[in-house]
């Protein structure tokens, strides 16, 4: 018994000294994290890669590749890759071969993830010194479930220094339904000059293979998108006839009782700045609504630019406002210090009411060429300063922004006066990464937005859109009850399926749900409701985005069959 009691003795004591060191160890790697500054072109010879987490699982952690520009904008020469794994699938070496594509899991490099919590390092020896000047990472991405094997957190050094510590993005969750993703880069240099030599080697920017970008995302709702193997599921309602209302019709508040009124004989578009490329500007297309909501034709007036031909101005109004081919723009050169003038002359005075502006939207990179701050002038006088919603590069929604010329109009729910502690923005957009078991449906049972004030934000429909719209997209469902405009209405917190929302996991894409708002909002508070029918179909995994940028990203509560999970998002704390 006595010798019992003295093995215990000393393995508690040993465990509590493992402990302590491992706290000591934590404290001593945070302390060390706290000093890194991504520095400016750093040399040297030995970059080392510790791999801190994943996205969720449980046993592998890798990537798919990565890149690595010098000061001269050449790839490294990597002499040796190494790591400390001891059980690892796939070729150390295919880390370093350009592979922006692949889905071969031989061609990919993910290592077991150690019993006793140990980090996973990549060592790799450069040939010679070396100044760094961009790394890339190509996480992960054989798969939807399999992308949670992907790098989540990493820390990077150059000889023995810390050089960058951060999160990369689930390789499922970016953007690259369309066109190639351009992977996660850190940079450690601003020099143009430099960054334009990087560009005649980046495979990125050159010899990509060429693909046909359809006009519109409806293309990906075709039933050969679709797995044959996926199980049937309807909650049909009770009225299957039920009207569509016309998404693109506009969509204006009722007049106030003395509404805003002027006979337009010019109106003027002066564009002073876009969403930040250098250089050039564009719109996708504009419509002129009158008094009574109707569109005003293309023959009673004319339109001319301060800059780019007539035969360009002409596609302002042709009409292909949800597209994504260039070729039915207006983008042209651009100067910060000289705004351009859009100047539209009616033939006959009109009451005007109304602009809807869809903003540049070629790819995800080029709508940042979109209009941002604008001054609108009606017969030479300014009535209205508007910034105008940046594109999404995509076609996920309707993406029009509608903006009523009377200079009395606000939406006042909307709007921040003051100083605030809330999140401004215009596209708030949620992307549900993964759910919690389910591989052909995916849902939520509610969404809550609340203002600056703390109170609950009456949300329009016209404010909302849900990509894919619902299960209604499948071709062997119709009239399912668990549409997107669920997510906006009460009750949130119930089991009843006639008020949640369920839609399809389309292969390689993630489902999405975007807040639009015409007028920069701000938010204080996000809540969401996970889907309770089938708690597996719930979400798991979001990231939150607004315009553009990353502000969140975690793990929403599963439900169960008595309990609704439920995720707040404090903005205030972000």
């Amino acid at each position: 018994m006595d010798e019992m009691k003295e093995i215990e003795e000393n393995t508690e004591k040993v465990n509590l000294e493992s402990m302590g060191d491992r706290k000591e160890e934590e404290e001593e790697s945070e302390e060390r994290m706290e000093d890194i500054t991504i520095p400016e072109l750093p040399e040297g010879k030995i970059l080392e890669l510790r791999l801190l987490s994943n996205w969720g699982d449980p046993n592998f952690i890798g990537l798919n590749s990565l890149e690595i520009f010098t000061s001269t904008g050449e790839r490294a020469d990597v002499e040796k890759i190494s790591t400390n794994a001891t059980e690892y699938n796939g070729n150390l070496e295919s880390l370093l071969t350009e592979q922006i594509r692949c889905k071969d899991t031989e061609k990919m490099w993910c290592a077991r993830k150690s019993d006793q919590d140990q980090d996973i390092i990549l060592k790799l020896e450069l040939k010679e010194m070396t100044k760094l000047a961009l790394v890339r990472f190509w996480n992960y991405n054989a798969s939807r479930v399999h992308a949670q094997i992907g790098v989540r957190y990493l820390e990077m050094s150059f000889e023995g220094k810390g050089i960058f510590r951060g999160e990369l993005e689930c390789a499922f969750s970016a953007d690259s339904e369309f066109t190639p993703i351009m992977g996660e880069t850190v940079l450690f240099t601003t020099s143009e000059s430099i960054l334009e030599m990087i560009s005649l080697h980046d495979v990125c920017l050159i010899n990509l293979p060429e693909e046909t970008v359809p006009n519109t995302s409806l293309e990906l709702l075709k039933a050969d998108h679709l797995t044959p193997y996926r199980p049937s599921t309807c909650e049909e309602k009770d009225t299957p006839n039920t009207p569509v209302v016309n998404p693109t019709a506009p969509k204006f508040p009722a007049p106030p009782p003395t509404s805003y009124r002027q006979d337009v004989k010019v109106l003027q578009i002066e564009l002073v700045s876009n969403w930040g490329m250098n250089g050039l500007i564009g719109l996708t297309g504009l419509e002129l609504v009158d008094d009574h909501n109707q569109l005003i034709d293309e023959s009673q007036f004319s339109v001319v630019t301060s800059e780019g031909t007539k035969e360009q101005a002409t596609k302002l109004f042709n009409g292909r406002n949800l597209t994504r081919d260039p070729e039915d723009m207006w983008l042209v050169d651009f100067d910060s210090k000289t705004p351009v003038v859009i100047t539209i002359s009616f033939h006959e005075p009109i009451s005007l009411k109304a602009i809807s502006l869809w903003n540049y939207n070629s790819s995800f990179e080029l709508s940042y060429a979109g209009a941002k701050a604008s001054k609108i002038y009606v017969n030479g006088k300014v009535i209205r300063n508007v910034l105008f919603r940046k594109a999404i590069g995509f076609v996920y929604f309707d993406y029009v922004q509608d903006i009523v010329l009377d200079p009395n109009f606000t939406e006042q729910d909307f709007l921040s006066k003051g100083p605030s502690q809330s999140i401004g923005g215009f596209v708030f957009q949620i992307r549900l990464l993964s759910t919690w078991g389910d591989e052909f449906y995916i849902g939520l049972n509610g969404i809550e937005l609340f203002n600056r004030k703390g109170e609950l934000m009456k949300i329009r429909e016209n404010n909302l859109a849900a990509f894919p719209e619902s299960v209604n997209i499948l071709p062997n469902i119709k009239n399912d009850l668990r549409t997107s405009n669920n997510l906006i209405a009460s009750p949130n917190d119930t089991d009843l399926a006639k008020h949640m929302w369920l839609t399809a996991l389309l292969p390689n894409r993630c489902a999405r749900v975007f807040f639009v708002f015409d007028v920069q909002t701000y938010i204080s508070k996000i809540v969401i409701y996970n889907y309770r029918k089938t708690p597996e179909r719930g979400v798991r995994h979001i990231s939150l985005t607004v315009d553009d940028l990353i502000i969140f990203s975690g793990e929403i509560p599963p439900s169960t069959e008595t309990m609704t999970g439920k995720l707040e998002i404090n903005l205030l704390d972000l």
